[in-house]
């Protein structure tokens, strides 16, 4: 292996699978605002803002690779530590996971208002933003490739809560959806579809996520999880579109949308239809809601919540960032304590030695 295929090629070939992943983002794009023209304005602009937010990521992994092999290629000093790309690349993950999660629980909550299964995997989601964030907090104060290892508890943190979220996401959802009994083909064939999508695609940014977490605790000092961390953003932003593009409605279906309703069996549950979101006796909900997972018309409350989650979310970050530097701190207070108090002692033994010498 050369000298530079660790520290340059691994997040080259990042770049590169993160572009043919951005190839794939940009067609599931177009099929997306080209086939559901009828989805609400809300949830368009948010798959808008998501996906601007991980081009701008896709951008950081470039100029990454850039900093390193043209801008500075042959400076040895300048291989020893990370720089703003690496910062921007894991602040935008963080953002774009936080979308693309919330998005998912939101389903969930549109499904079954279970606000205690609900909660747990809105915990879940704060605590996996303010681990990504404290991790990209953190690895911009220790930027050096050498103390990197100052970050261990917010990637493990990050990574961990990543992965069990996703995979607790996937969970409930094809739990929920198995458990729906229609006497409508198309709509039996929906449901199918759904939990392909939420098996595959909750499985794929678990995966990669431990696997990210692997690579990092066998060698901190190695860019090989770094370039698995570069395909993390593009594999959530994916993950929305396969859920958005799994509703493979024909042109007919489609003008008769809104006049359509389907009821649903649930088991334990009375029956409920799928056609607006008012929830009564009968569970009302419209066909774009469970497909899109955002209800077509945002009250006020509605935002309002949304931004108490985003406070709580930055304050999590802030608290544990504000204590894993506290601790850091404690500790290099400590060994350099250490190393004066052992310096201190040799040199009284240096002295003694020469005494009994004389």
């Amino acid at each position: 292996m050369g000298a530079y295929d660790d520290p340059l090629g691994s997040i080259l070939i990042g770049t590169w699978v993160s572009s043919l992943l951005f190839m794939l983002i940009i067609q599931e794009t177009i099929r997306y605002y080209r086939s559901f023209k009828r989805d609400s304005l809300v949830l368009k602009t948010f798959v808008g803002v998501a996906i601007t937010v991980d081009a701008v990521s896709l951008i950081a992994d470039y100029a990454d690779v850039y900093l390193y092999t043209i801008s500075h290629w042959g400076d040895e000093e300048f291989l020893k530590n990370q720089y703003w790309p690496v910062t921007l690349y894991l602040a935008t993950t963080a953002v774009t996971a936080f979308l693309v999660q919330c998005f998912l629980v939101n389903r969930y909550w549109i499904l079954t208002r279970n606000i205690v299964v609900a909660s747990i995997l809105v915990l879940l989601v704060i605590v996996a933003f303010g681990g990504s964030m404290s991790t990209a907090i953190m690895l911009t104060i220790y930027n050096a490739y050498a103390d990197r290892h100052h970050a261990k508890v917010p990637v493990t943190l990050w990574l961990t809560s990543t992965a069990v979220t996703d995979i607790a996401i996937a969970t409930v959802l094809i739990w929920q959806l198995y458990n729906m009994k229609t006497s409508f083909k198309a709509t039996e064939g929906l449901i199918q579809r759904l939990m392909r999508s939420a098996m595959q695609t909750g499985s794929t940014t678990s995966i990669v996520a431990v696997l990210v977490l692997i690579t990092y605790l066998v060698n901190n000092e190695s860019n090989i999880e770094t370039g698995f961390a570069f395909i993390l953003g593009r594999l959530y932003i994916l993950t929305l579109l396969y859920n958005l593009n799994v509703r493979k409605v024909s042109k007919k279906s489609n003008a008769a949308s809104s006049d359509r309703e389907y009821r649903v069996e649930r088991a334990n549950n009375p029956t409920f239809t799928f056609d607006g979101i008012h929830v009564q006796h009968t569970a009302v909900v419209h066909m774009d809601s469970i497909d899109g997972g955002l209800p077509s018309r945002a009250s006020p409350s509605i935002y309002k919540a949304q931004v108490k989650f985003l406070a709580l979310a930055a304050a999590t970050t802030y608290t544990l960032t504000k204590l894993l530097i506290s601790q850091d701190l404690t500790r290099t207070d400590d060994d350099n304590k250490d190393k004066s108090e052992g310096g201190s002692d040799r040199g009284s033994y240096a002295a003694q030695s020469a005494i009994d010498k004389v």
